[in-house]
């Protein structure tokens, strides 16, 4: 059982090695569940000694109990998360009686249905970009009286700022921070001004690219929830593990289209390195902004390395898993979970390989990476004066 109210299954046939989908519905208010077949799937009287497949929404299984009856791999798992927990503090230990018991039901307590969240939050935020901000304060009441009672919502930005707190913590909050630190002096700079001309220019379309990057995540979360409750906490996934429900199709291309806007928008960071530096926004030490701008993907990175905290933002970059996911250029073997694609130029390099869990973690890594990158734009807005939000 995951988190969600519907948490959608897909996994192979053990005969046929066709698709079945099914879904587990849960009622958090009724406490109950039921099942839905959904595809090539449909209600029978159990077999004696059919095949018995393991799947959970939040976690992954160790190949050696995938198919293994009274089999509870999330037992493991979550001994980890909740050290994980320890060590950042953000373990509830009050009871119910202690805690208002509305509380319980709101966030930081409420139990992690982002996906649930954003189904309202992504309406409510493509009001707002298409202009209809008369049909907006509705929608936030709604919304607070769900997630926020405690303390309402105030504009659709306070709605995305929370929401991304909360879905990057525990492991994401410290890079935010000291990115922040080294931002937050520049901006009564003179040169900041000089910024602040560009930032407007650009700030919607920038906007537009991290709400299609959020549309795309969400679209696929089945499949990332997986593994994003490790991945938030700074945990890998081991050797010998698979996704119990894989998609394939869905998510063989973000990897590759979350580091084509990662790279279109930490062009900021750089620019901020520039101010650090005394220098121009829009001066680099050997390239003018436009030269800058003309430069591949992956080069847009260089000028990071000499600022940590900046550099820290975007460790998850493989080109080389770029280029194959970007160009449609990998491949899925639905028995093993095994990923392969071509390395080098055009991909006519060696033949890589990493598992398909492994791969929803760096897609869910580089896009909390996004995720903190767009935090940042916020606060900055926030903070500073005449800004146009990036929403």
């Amino acid at each position: 059982m995951g988190q969600e109210s519907r948490q959608i299954h897909r996994f192979p046939c053990r005969h046929c090695g066709e698709d079945i989908v099914v879904a587990l519905c849960i009622d958090y208010e009724k406490i109950t569940h039921w099942v839905e077949p959904v595809e090539n799937a449909e209600w029978i009287d159990e077999v004696g000694g059919a095949p018995i497949v393991n799947v959970d929404a939040n976690f992954i299984v160790p190949i050696h109990q995938r198919d293994k009856d009274f089999a509870f791999p999330r037992m493991d798992q979550l001994r980890e998360r909740f050290e994980v927990a320890e060590k950042n503090g953000s373990i509830v230990t009050a009871s119910l009686e202690e805690i208002n018991s509305k509380k319980w039901k709101e966030r930081p307590f409420r139990r992690p249905d982002f996906e649930e969240e954003w189904k309202l939050l992504k309406t409510t935020w493509s009001l707002h970009r298409r202009g209809r901000a008369h049909l907006i304060g509705d929608r936030l009441k709604a919304a607070s009286e769900i997630y926020y009672a405690s303390d309402p919502l105030k504009s659709i930005q306070d709605w995305l700022w929370r929401f991304m707190l909360f879905f990057s913590q525990p492991a994401f909050e410290g890079p935010f921070r000291d990115a922040f630190d080294q931002i937050r002096p520049l901006l009564e700079s003179k040169e900041f001004e000089r910024f602040r001309e560009h930032y407007n220019k650009i700030s919607n379309q920038r906007g537009e690219r991290y709400f299609e990057l959020l549309k795309a995540y969400f679209e696929s979360y089945d499949q990332f929830a997986q593994v994003h409750f490790d991945v938030v906490r700074g945990l890998e996934i081991p050797d010998g593990n698979m996704a119990s429900s894989v998609d394939f199709d869905s998510v063989k291309m973000f990897y590759g289209n979350t580091f084509e806007a990662l790279s279109s928008n930490i062009d900021i960071m750089a620019y901020f390195g520039n101010i650090i530096a005394g220098r121009a926004f829009d001066q680099f030490q050997s390239l003018t902004l436009k030269e800058y701008l003309r430069l591949d993907k992956p080069s847009r990175f260089g000028p990071l390395a000499a600022i940590p905290a900046f550099d820290a933002l975007c460790l998850e970059r493989d080109n080389q898993l770029r280029n194959a996911s970007h160009h449609g250029g990998t491949r899925l073997d639905a028995e093993t979970q095994i990923i392969t694609f071509q390395s080098g130029k055009g991909g006519q390099g060696q033949t890589q390989e990493i598992g398909f869990a492994k791969y929803l973690a760096r897609c869910d890594l580089i896009f909390l990476q996004m995720i903190v990158l767009f935090r940042l734009e916020i606060m900055m807005c926030q903070v500073a004066t005449g800004l146009t939000w990036p929403i």
